[in-house]
């Protein structure tokens, strides 16, 4: 990509800000924002850039679609992405999308480490050769240019804006079935891609709402005008997914933007008014709540690493020694007409679930010093069309910020990373809650020999490594509320702390009723009744720990599953008292034990 140098008087010029930082991360979505907090958690100095106000690119408040992830309560994403859930709950019950702005502003401002350039939007790469020197952005809100200089960068854009100002491989558009043998693929290649779309949320009241259209909105007079597609929110409490435009071959994502959201626009309004004006639709006391200015976008470029993840990846669930991630959404493959393809216009292929994703798709097989992660990963068209759900992408996002740590850390890149610390990435991972197909966490000596208070086999579930519902079964201990946990080591501690994985629920029971809501807890459409969701009900909500009998710490309206408890030195005995729970008589533990 061309670089343009705009030349001013020397009196008109704008201020440049210049930021020195261990890792530039460019995109503030849902993978952005979990590899900014990863990396600064584990010691880097982190700048994350990201060109709108608010967090959470598609699944923000600006755009509101749902964090959607990997099929099956056992297979559920945890480690920073369960952490914010669980605060969001905690924190907005009725799930209020700006309050789930704040909530994510509120643990990024709060992460040591991380500074964040909001409203800030990268349009140029300082270059060394084959590597990123600075990454520099245009913030609206100060009128001044901001140049991050930095060791690591990684572009969680969606858009692979960083990747492209560098010069990074990419590919864009549908690969030919032949190229990677995928029978899901098209005979030939092309530049089609999956569309975008503008949400509309809705609200019911106990009495009629009105709507009238804006002048240019398109006119459905009957389900035909709509392409057939389903519109029945109320039974249904779907999403207008399928309100998407922009894929054809035809139509470029990036340069006609513009235009493809004034487009979306009317056919937005314009399904509503069918909805409420057109027909018997049932929605006469639903009022549009919203409609979004900004479209979510589904695929544009895509950067190329080391390993290009492909369909027979997923369909095959291929083991990868380096794997770092996982899926299992359905490669849920949308026709470039989008809402014009007459009936429902994706296609689907189930994966292997869950299937695995490597490192290797993760980083630039050509710019020495850039990762990435979320829906512009290493991968066919094919495979990104299970991978760009957001609860994919952000646990994506965790492993290739903490594997920018260990880059900073060791002076390396991170090809050498996967080279040479692939198992530190790994045991550091599930150490920090996230879960890697096939593989158990590492439980140390002290706790494989200490005594526990309870039973030999209640035990072997504490230090087995399996932090979750296991083929069928649901894999924790129960521990009455008002009981203690204790341990009690055959050495004193000399470093360490206490590791608990309390409950978060897994299968989101007794969190909501509603399915749609127990996928993840996000509000589209709101009923009258069954709005607000709960705290799981057998996490830990007040518990105390104890060291040889002196309280170490204390925990109150407890909302997290994964607790970190430093230890003081010469501890043999910790004790763990549950005072309560957010509802069940029981708190069910999945680990306990120290390093």
């Amino acid at each position: 990509m061309s670089n343009i140098n705009i030349v001013m008087p020397e009196e008109k010029k704008l201020p440049t800000v210049v930021h020195e930082a261990d890792v530039c991360v460019v995109g503030g979505g849902m993978a952005g924002l979990l590899a900014a907090m990863a990396a600064a958690r584990h010691g880097a100095k982190v700048i994350l850039m990201q060109d709108r106000p608010m967090l959470g690119g598609n699944a923000s408040s600006e755009i509101r679609v749902p964090i959607r992830g990997c099929k099956g309560k056992e297979n559920r994403e945890s480690g920073i992405l369960m952490e914010l859930e669980l605060k969001n709950i905690y924190r907005n019950p009725t799930m209020n999308w700006h309050q789930w702005d704040h909530v994510l502003y509120e643990k990024a401002a709060a992460q040591e480490n991380l500074e964040l350039l909001l409203n800030c939007s990268c349009l140029h790469a300082e270059m060394d050769g084959s590597r990123i020197k600075s990454a520099i952005g245009w913030q609206t809100t100060t009128y001044a240019f901001h140049e991050v200089t930095a060791k690591q960068f990684i572009d969680c854009s969606g858009d692979s804006i960083l990747a492209a100002l560098a010069g990074a491989d990419m590919r864009i558009g549908r690969e030919a079935r032949d190229e990677f043998n995928e029978y899901g693929a098209n005979e030939t290649a092309d530049r089609g891609t999956m569309g975008n779309t503008l949400m509309l949320t809705t609200r019911e009241h106990d009495h009629p709402v009105p709507f009238t259209p804006p002048a240019d909105a398109y006119v459905y007079e009957t389900d035909e005008d709509l392409f057939l597609h389903e519109h029945d929110f109320i039974n249904k409490h779907g999403n207008f997914w399928w309100i998407e435009l922009g894929g054809e071959e035809e139509t470029d994502p990036l340069r006609d933007a513009e235009e493809i959201r004034k487009e979306l626009v009317r056919v937005a309004m314009g399904v509503w008014d069918h909805i409420k004006n057109r027909g018997d639709h049932g929605a006469d006391n639903w009022e549009l709540d919203f409609v979004g200015l900004l479209p979510g976008k589904r695929e544009t470029r895509r950067c190329i690493g080391d390993h290009i993840l492909t369909q027979n990846d997923l369909e095959h669930g291929v083991h990868f020694p380096d794997t770092v991630a996982f899926g299992g959404w359905t490669m849920d493959n949308h026709n470039p007409k989008g809402f014009y393809y007459m009936g429902y216009s994706s296609h689907h292929i189930p994966p292997k679930v869950p299937f695995e994703i490597p490192y290797r798709s993760l980083y630039s097989r050509n710019i020495d010093n850039l990762s990435f992660a979320g829906r512009n990963i290493s991968a066919t068209h094919m495979a990104m069309s299970a991978t760009r759900v957001m609860a994919t992408c952000a646990v994506m996002g965790q492993a290739a910020g903490t594997a920018a740590a260990i880059a900073v850390r060791e002076g390396i890149d991170p090809r050498v990373v996967g080279q040479q610390y692939i198992t530190e990435l790994q045991e550091t991972l599930m150490d920090d809650g996230c879960w890697l197909p096939g593989s158990m966490r590492k439980i140390s000596e002290a706790s494989r020999t200490a005594a526990y208070s309870v039973s030999d086999a209640e035990k072997a579930v504490l230090l087995d490594g399996w932090e979750r519902p296991r083929e069928g079964e649901e894999h924790r201990v129960m521990i009455p509320v008002g009981d203690t946990l204790t341990m009690e080591l055959a050495e004193p501690v000399k470093e360490g702390e206490l590791r608990i994985m309390l409950d978060p629920d897994f299968s989101r029971q007794s969190i909501s009723p509603r399915g749609k809501m127990q996928l993840f807890s996000m509000q589209i459409h709101c009923p009258r009744k069954d709005y607000k969701v709960n705290m799981p009900s057998s996490l830990a909500r007040e518990m105390s720990v104890l060291a040889d009998g002196v309280e170490i710490a204390y925990f109150c309206d407890n909302h997290e599953t994964l607790l970190h408890i430093s230890l003081p030195e010469g501890t043999k005995k910790i004790e763990v008292r549950f005072d309560a729970s957010w509802g069940s008589e029981c708190v069910g533990v999945y680990a306990f034990d120290v390093k």
